[in-house]
């Protein structure tokens, strides 16, 4: 299974077009700050809406606790890992799909909503570095839980993906390669998930 990961990542790698980046402009951010904010929001709906379609789909129960959802009986480890990994897997692939179009059509900006929908990617990436990456409740230990690695290391691996799209937001410089290891970190670590 592991070579399996190894073929499509470096197929993703060679066969993902590069893309173009540019500085995101951050004059629509601070001329429409509610569709900003709302955009922030919504991203973090995608980001919950994705533990609630994967536990459906897995026949998980889920209850909301405050903001969180928490789920109830027993899960297999492999269930556990999706459900726990589903709000990751669901940011990743908006904040992979809006900076794609943004990338392309460089003289279209990217807009005070969608930078909201990609700034809540970069934001809760950074909550599990700090305040989320040991919480009782969180995804990171419950993924922890489900594979064995320490909630340091997934830390780091959640890290690398936003940190990638950070670069790709507010850098000018970024080379062309950089869009495909990110699309590539994200569809392998994806694939390892839907194949534990």
């Amino acid at each position: 299974m592991r070579g399996f990961i190894c073929v499509y990542a470096i197929a993703l790698l060679l066969l993902s077009g590069g893309a173009f980046a540019q500085v995101w402009d951050g004059v629509e951010v601070s001329s429409h700050p509610a569709t900003f904010l709302s955009g922030l929001l919504a991203g973090i709906a995608v980001h919950e809406t994705g533990h609630l379609a994967v536990a459906a789909a897995e026949d998980v129960d889920v209850k909301w606790h405050n903001f969180s959802i928490t789920y109830s009986g027993s899960l297999t480890d492999t269930e556990h890992l999706r459900v726990a990994s589903a709000g990751l897997q669901a940011q990743w692939l908006l904040s992979e799909y809006l900076l794609r179009r943004y990338e392309k059509n460089r003289e279209q900006p990217l807009g005070a909503f969608k930078s909201g929908l990609v700034v809540s990617h970069l934001a809760i990436s950074a909550a599990y570095l700090t305040v989320l990456k040991d919480h009782q409740e969180g995804d990171l230990l419950g993924i922890s839980d489900a594979t064995g690695i320490s909630t340091d290391q997934l830390a780091l691996l959640v890290a690398i993906p936003a940190a990638l799209d950070a670069w790709r937001l507010f850098s000018q410089d970024v080379p062309q390669w950089m869009p495909t290891l990110s699309a590539g970190y994200k569809g392998t670590a994806i694939t390892a998930v839907w194949t534990f």
